[in-house]
């Protein structure tokens, strides 16, 4: 969306005292995720509140993950074999910044993550991510335009919202794993990654190509 950032400036923002405020007000809860072998274990914790949006990253990395061709999964491999086993994601509905999520370098993590940490002696990386703006984000400039009128279903709106969830997730991980590496480039590495599976699930589910695919593919082409 216009002015809206990526998910990750490299820079992390404390979360000011109004989302405080609004997690002790609301309570928060927790919800241990075991997605598939190469991705690590995934602890969600968020307010009462955001229920569906913890229930949305489950179903993006119990399901969506899984359910990939090899070929996708592979573009993420070099990144998920240096991963810590346990990342903890705190989960918001918007981030201050406007960012979609950020990574937590060493020594900004929350008592959480810090308290799991010393009790399990587990290596643990933390994230946060902005579900609700994620929701609303467009990786792709006018890729909402590309789809074509079979794909205008509520499966599409929430499988598009899954996968966003998903690509901003690997997005902070590549980030967790290699900070020195630039946002050009983990941000491309991501938005191929979206591109490409959302491509192919409008093919498996609707016969038709994705427009912005068929695109590029002209443009290469050419």
């Amino acid at each position: 969306m216009p002015g809206r950032k990526g998910p990750n400036q490299n820079t992390y923002h404390e979360p000011g005292i109004l989302w405080r405020t609004y997690r002790w007000l609301r309570g928060s809860e927790q919800v241990l995720v075991r997605p598939a072998a190469d991705l690590p274990l995934v602890l969600i914790s968020y307010a009462k509140a955001d229920r569906e949006g913890a229930e949305r990253l489950r179903a993006a990395l119990e399901n969506i993950w899984l359910t990939l061709p090899h070929l996708f999964r592979q573009q993420y491999a070099s990144i998920l074999k240096s991963v810590p086993p346990l990342v903890v994601v705190l989960l918001r509905r918007q981030n201050i910044c406007s960012c979609l999520g950020h990574r937590h370098p060493p020594g900004t993590e929350s008592r959480l993550t810090r308290r799991l940490r010393s009790l399990s002696g587990v290596a643990t990386g933390e994230m946060d991510l902005a579900y609700e703006a994620i929701r609303q984000w467009e990786p792709l400039p006018l890729s909402h335009l590309a789809l074509p009128p079979e794909a205008d279903t509520e499966e599409m709106t929430s499988f598009q919202w899954e996968l966003a969830l998903l690509a901003v997730f690997l997005h902070e991980m590549h980030h967790l794993v290699s900070p020195e590496e630039s946002e050009s480039a983990v941000r491309g590495r991501s938005q191929k990654f979206y591109t490409d599976t959302l491509a192919h699930f409008v093919t498996q589910h609707f016969g038709v190509e994705y427009g912005l695919r068929r695109a590029e593919d002209s443009t290469l082409a050419g």
